[in-house]
């Protein structure tokens, strides 16, 4: 057997849509929201083998050379490094961070006299692994990303809190490391007293509420600046990460569209449907626009301040015809099949195929599959060569070797 395919796992979380999940699935929506669809052996979304209704982690141990590959068990072992799942984000979701992996293990040390009194929840790191995520827009994304370039920041901010910037910021115009201006300002304004913040955010919404210049959306229907805060402002009225729109980057992805995240890059998507390929880590530490524990200590410690416009992931043509784009880590790698017919040779990873359009019809060693829709299916190491013939759009995640 070298190919089967899996259930995923269906996350309710308040920030989703309650139809981009139910529809790519091909079920009926219940009025729910389904804000995450997991594909992966991750404890808390493990997938299931369709065909017997086994974890998908006791498949690959039950022939781990076959399944995983030799290469994979040297730097892995039976671990499946890799979650890919669809995020269907209605609301936003909080400002965060990921650690490297040197930063995971030191934290996870350092941590380990709690984890026996605190529930996870209060955990900083919830294992010894590093964290990096690429997110495709399967439909138009707003998301922030990486500190804006100082000048830009200092626009913003005279522009919409000049009192505010006076009062509480005047070092931003100071000679010195703009780096170092950035991070001083991040850390000033997250750990301002309640009134102070208060003063501020209530200046930054007088502003916007008299600037009819600003739109809340682009014509393509982007949330703008102005748009971001409006998202955000009901559930969190009083947030420093209300004036994250104006010194993180704003980043508009069209669909096709892919947005690499290294740890130490603060972060949140806001709105869309994406296709997100991330190591299999659950290391968060998050920075904003949140209900749930904002550890500033390790947040300052994680993060990583470097003014600059963002890049997206850059995509190349493979020599199978495959898109793939660029991910510089070793856990995870995404391709992307448009309809056309695709041999694939010289394979040495386990591999999970998604079709999120259209179908696919897998043909390897004698066995042919149809791909339709919404299924996901894994694909061993030990399989030589196949031939896709895809009609739509089929995902390929797989672990780089």
């Amino acid at each position: 057997m070298n190919i089967v395919e899996i259930d995923g796992v269906i996350k309710e979380y308040a920030w989703g849509n309650v139809s981009s999940i139910p529809s790519l699935l091909g079920i009926e929506g219940d009025g729910q929201p389904k804000a995450e669809l997991w594909f992966g052996t991750h404890p808390d979304g493990m997938a299931t083998v369709v065909e017997t209704q086994e974890a998908l982690q006791n498949l690959l141990v039950s022939d781990p050379r076959h399944w995983l590959g030799e290469a994979h068990l040297a730097t892995f072992g039976n671990e499946l490094p890799l979650l890919l799942k669809v995020l269907a984000i209605d609301k936003p979701l909080s400002i965060q961070v990921h650690p490297d992996k040197k930063q995971a293990e030191k934290g996870w040390a350092q941590e380990e006299h709690l984890r026996s009194r605190l529930h996870k929840d209060q955990w900083n790191y919830k294992d010894p692994n590093r964290k990096a995520e690429i997110g495709y827009a399967l439909e138009p994304v707003t998301a922030l990303s990486g500190f804006r370039p100082l000048k830009e920041t200092r626009t913003w901010l005279k522009r919409l809190i000049p009192s505010a910037l006076h009062a509480f910021f005047p070092f931003l115009y100071d000679e010195d490391d703009e780096d170092a201006l950035i991070r001083r300002f991040f850390e000033a304004l997250y750990t301002l007293g309640k009134n102070d913040l208060a003063t501020i955010v209530d200046e930054l919404f007088v502003s916007l509420e008299n600037a009819d210049d600003l739109p809340l959306e682009s014509a393509e229907g982007f949330l703008m600046e102005k748009g971001i805060v409006e998202y955000c402002r009901t559930d969190y009225p009083l947030d420093p990460g209300l004036l994250a729109p104006f010194f993180l980057n704003v980043v508009h992805l069209k669909i096709g569209e892919g947005l690499f995240i290294p740890p130490g890059v603060l972060h949140a998507y806001m709105k869309g449907v994406v296709l997100e390929v991330m190591s299999a880590s659950d290391n968060v530490l998050r920075g904003g626009l949140t209900p749930k524990r904002v550890d500033l200590h390790e947040l300052f410690s994680i993060v990583e301040v470097i003014g600059k416009p963002v890049e997206l992931a850059r995509q190349l043509i493979g020599r199978s015809g495959r898109i793939h784009l660029l991910t510089p880590t070793e856990e995870f790698h995404l391709m992307v099949l448009h309809s056309g017919t695709y041999d694939i040779d010289e394979r040495f990873s386990i591999e999970l195929l998604f079709q999120t359009e259209g179908a696919t019809m897998f043909k390897g060693a004698g066995e042919e599959r149809m791909l339709k829709k919404g299924s996901c299916h894994v694909v061993a190491a030990g399989l030589d060569s196949y031939r896709l013939d895809v009609a739509g759009t089929l995902f390929i995640a797989d672990v780089p070797r």
